[in-house]
């Protein structure tokens, strides 16, 4: 479970350490709401006129999803949705040896499964 920053960041770090096709152009995470969880995946596919690029799943981790706290989620789903942008926006500029592959893919984005993405990259 991811109760707080370190564990997020260490969650992301695992997933992508895991062997990702080099045809893997974009990275999105996936928020959903009761429970609330999270998942991180990778599109072969990337437009930023057109986000059903992010239902591309060229790439899935071995263990898919992970429960966040509820009190990352906040009062609204708004405020989960931001803390997990700002969570990942911190990773993006953090040390971790895996922050590359976010950094050097064309996007980077962070969204409720069936709601608009946010591009963080």
């Amino acid at each position: 479970m991811i109760k707080h920053e370190a564990d997020f960041f260490s969650w992301l770090d695992s997933q992508l350490n895991e062997e990702i096709p080099s045809d893997v152009i974009a990275f999105n995470i996936n928020v959903y709401e009761s429970p609330f969880i999270i998942e991180v995946l990778g599109s072969n596919e990337f437009d930023v006129e057109d986000e059903d690029w992010a239902c591309n799943e060229g790439w899935v981790p071995t263990s898919r999803y992970i429960e966040v706290s509820s009190d990352i989620f906040g009062n609204s789903w708004e405020a989960a949705v931001q803390n997990i942008i700002n969570m990942a926006q911190n990773y993006l500029n953090s040390d971790f040896n895996n922050a590359v592959k976010l950094t050097q893919a064309k996007a980077f984005a962070i969204g409720f499964v069936d709601g608009d993405l946010n591009l963080v990259k």
